[in-house]
């Protein structure tokens, strides 16, 4: 099954424990298939790197290969307008473009929207629940 991710989502997973580092675990035991598009990674790195220099982890060199080799990196053919956040829209353009399944995020601006074009956008503690983790 294809996932979109957001950002907070995959930053909460790595740095924090609860439900977003379960969909990871998930995630990298091949459960789920994480697709984003090269500038959504390159947002994931972005913060990554800007959190391990808050907390003082080495985190970013650990994880950043391996979070680079458990997803699926893909060109982009969307440019919808979808959420009211437009710095959002690239999650649901990258879902459409990779015909995902799902959006996971916890950003009120996507989670309004519940479903575009047949991609439901959904929190992971729903996520899990629906997959039964």
């Amino acid at each position: 099954m294809k996932i979109i991710t957001d950002t907070n989502v995959i930053v909460s997973g790595i740095f924090f424990n609860g439900k977003p580092r379960d969909l990871l675990k998930e995630c990298f035991d091949g459960k789920y298939e994480i697709v984003c598009t090269e500038e959504i990674f390159l947002e994931y790195i972005k913060t990554i790197e800007k959190l391990t220099e808050k907390y003082n982890k080495n985190i970013a060199k650990e994880m950043i290969p391996i979070l680079l080799s458990n997803l699926t990196i893909i060109k982009n053919i969307n440019n919808g307008k979808y959420s009211r956040d437009p710095d959002d829209d690239k999650f649901i353009n990258c879902a459409k473009s990779a015909d995902a399944d799902y959006v996971i995020t916890g950003d009120n601006d996507l989670l309004v929207l519940e479903i575009v074009d047949g991609i439901r956008i959904i929190t992971v503690s729903d996520f899990l629940k629906e997959n039964k983790l």
